[in-house]
């Protein structure tokens, strides 16, 4: 296929330092404090944090020095890389990413020219996706095709909740690079996970008729991919769907958009495409729907 890369993902090791770990250590040293305990993935664990001096020794880590820590800004996150706090963002292409905070020991969300990618307000990412991936249902040693990557989050609890294989696409190169540095993201080395950066509208129509069990479109908000919510395109979800196969497609806040006007016309695009059981998920954001089905489902 062309215009298609299968990515081979990588974590890059590293801890990760926000304003809440930098506040941490700067505040045990102005106690006298020598030693004590932080979180520098995020709040995935906990590791010992030594000061010596001048110098502030994470885990196993080389020493970063103190003042280091005291530059840390609020809402980014580092990366402990060669004894520095390497920020975590970058330009590209006339846009701006960054690897954004939301909560002290939550995972973080990726944000674009100043647009957040997952809900924040009153819910952390982590919970968002896995709520996403709760309203297909179950999909244990179901095959997933995984809609727009961003950070990984619902691929990975696709796996988690049983699927056999997850096929997830990204068009954006810059976002898969980001992911790499996310402690969070480390569950995309699974090898049950298939990351393919590609054109979401070109990269589907290749895919073979019923070859998924289940869809999870998780699209960035309408005026940024409008193709996305085209009714072009929920017919080749449905086309590679199985029968009785279930999508979820993520919406996102509706008084956000023309209120009630704009789900409606993406339910009813749904259903036009050939989708039945059209329903909305408000704790998802979400409509669930199904392919029409024969006897047999996953």
């Amino acid at each position: 296929m062309e215009h298609m890369v299968r990515v081979e993902y990588r974590y890059v090791p590293g801890y990760v330092i926000t304003t809440w770990e930098a506040t941490e250590v700067v505040r045990a040293r102005q106690l006298g404090v020598r030693e004590f305990t932080v979180t520098l993935d995020m709040g995935l664990t906990r590791v010992i944090a030594r000061l010596e001096g001048d110098l502030v020794v994470l885990g196993d880590s080389q020493p970063v020095a103190l003042e280091e820590f005291e530059r840390v800004r609020e809402g980014f996150a580092y990366k402990v890389l060669g004894g520095e706090l390497v920020r975590l963002d970058l330009y590209s292409s006339g846009k701006y990413y960054k690897l954004k905070p939301v909560a002290r020991d939550r995972a973080p969300t990726l944000e674009i020219s100043g647009i957040q990618m997952h809900r924040t307000v009153g819910i952390d990412p982590w919970t968002d996706s896995k709520l996403k991936v709760a309203s297909l249902g179950n999909i244990s040693g179901a095959r997933v095709l995984d809609v727009c990557t961003g950070l990984g989050y619902t691929a990975i609890a696709e796996v988690l909740r049983g699927a056999s294989k997850v096929v997830t696409v990204e068009i954006d190169p810059n976002v898969v690079e980001i992911s790499r540095y996310n402690p969070w993201s480390r569950g995309l080395e699974d090898g049950r996970i298939e990351i393919v950066l590609a054109d979401a509208t070109s990269f589907v129509k290749e895919l073979e008729p019923e070859s998924f069990d289940a869809v999870l479109h998780d699209p960035p908000r309408i005026s940024i991919a409008g193709e996305l919510y085209g009714l072009e395109f929920y017919r080749e979800l449905l086309r590679i769907l199985k029968p009785g196969g279930r999508l979820f497609h993520y919406v996102g806040e509706p008084g956000k958009h023309s209120n009630i006007d704009f789900l409606k016309g993406v339910k009813k695009r749904l259903e036009h495409a050939g989708f039945t059981s059209v329903k909305w998920v408000d704790k998802a954001k979400g409509f669930t729907a199904v392919k029409p089905s024969s006897p047999r489902s996953f």
